[in-house]
């Protein structure tokens, strides 16, 4: 036990101390920035947190509390970017350690199983982390330029937390495709897409219920997206958590099973 604790802590520095997490973190902050946050009824028009800001004493805008955006702050750009965002960090690491032919000597050293187990702890949390600290960012930002009335420091940690999950979950493909590919870019860009096309099928799939007024089974649908585990804390269901859980337990097993297929484990 004492070993993989050992690894998980080694690997964790790998991840925490890499451009890729930094660059998470900052992204993740701009994109909030880029979040709509109202919508003019008569004109369509979205306004982003950046324009808010930049219009706050219209007055329209006057009665906005930082409650109020960063409850709203999580918008479709960041959905879509998360899981490219969230796997920096292990992407950027991992490669360089199995371009460099590295990975041969870290696996003699602690043992397949526990490369794979401290590999993917490191992946998850540290994807979680640093999007969470985008976010604790974008929240100081917030707080400063907005009215902090109604807002709590035990709703503050529920939405950072809530974002951190949604970041370990977002990483999961990630860390399944880096099991057999090797290229950093495709490992990044592949759950872009994937989530794409996986978020629109939701979404069609849904319309067709909607048309047929069966709401019942379209509301019993949102535990497929993965933006809803942010709000896990307020409002409690436990579709979401098994449904997610079940993925991190599957995203695990494919990882291991495929990296111990390797007949030269230092590929």
């Amino acid at each position: 036990m004492k070993k993989l604790f050992n690894s998980i802590t080694v690997e964790l520095r790998k991840t925490i101390f890499s451009y890729g997490f930094i660059l998470c973190i900052i992204i993740t902050c701009l994109l909030c920035f880029t979040s709509p946050v109202y919508t003019d009824g008569l004109t369509g028009k979205e306004y982003s947190t950046f324009e808010v800001i930049a219009n706050k004493n219209r007055s329209i805008f006057s009665a906005y509390t930082s409650s109020r955006i960063l409850h709203t702050s999580v918008s479709p750009y960041l959905t879509l970017f998360i899981p490219v965002l969230s796997s920096l960090p292990f992407v950027t690491s991992f490669c360089a350690e199995r371009l460099g032919g590295n990975m041969r000597f870290v696996i003699t050293k602690s043992g397949k199983y526990r490369y794979c187990i401290s590999k993917y702890i490191s992946a998850v949390l540290s994807g979680g982390t640093a999007v969470m600290i985008g976010f604790i960012l974008y929240s100081v930002a917030i707080c400063l330029v907005f009215s902090n009335e109604k807002l709590s420091a035990v709703e503050l940690i529920k939405m950072f937390v809530g974002i951190g999950l949604y970041g370990i979950v977002s990483v999961l493909p990630a860390v399944f495709l880096a099991a057999f590919i090797k290229n950093k870019y495709m490992i990044c860009c592949f759950p872009f897409i994937f989530m794409h096309f996986y978020y629109t099928t939701v979404s069609k799939i849904q319309d067709i219920f909607n048309a047929h007024f069966r709401w019942d089974i379209v509301m019993k649908m949102y535990f497929l997206y993965p933006s809803n585990i942010k709000e896990i804390l307020f409002h409690f269901n436990s579709g979401i958590i098994i449904y997610h859980a079940a993925l991190a337990i599957a995203a695990f097993v494919g990882f291991t099973v495929i990296m111990n297929r390797r007949l030269d484990y230092g590929q």
